[in-house]
């Protein structure tokens, strides 16, 4: 059953992943990814950032670096939307995303 308050664009891949958040040029935070889709990331992170802000996210596994825009806070996690959505065909991603779909 889907949950109609769910407004998601693209659908989420559970994960636990570590990564990064980058703010600015001289502040970054580890944080760990609980879910992520192809055009955004779920983390928990100590930083206490506004919605509408853009951070940079290095998502540690696909040792790959995102710029963001935050969606949303609540309780320590942040949604984060991705500038430029992960593209599922290049750089290995479909093999990616064939393995967190099957967790």
């Amino acid at each position: 059953m889907v949950d109609a308050s769910d407004q998601r664009k693209s659908g989420r891949r559970r994960t636990l992943f570590g990564g990064v958040v980058y703010v600015g040029g001289n502040e970054a935070w580890d944080c760990s990814i609980s879910d992520i889709s192809e055009i955004g990331a779920k983390v928990r992170v100590a930083a206490d950032l506004p919605v509408g802000s853009f951070v940079d996210l290095k998502i540690n596994k696909l040792n790959d670096i995102r710029r963001c825009k935050v969606m949303w806070k609540r309780e320590g996690h942040l949604g984060l939307e991705f500038v430029v959505k992960i593209d599922k065909v290049k750089n290995k991603m479909t093999e990616f995303f064939k393995l967190v779909e099957n967790q």
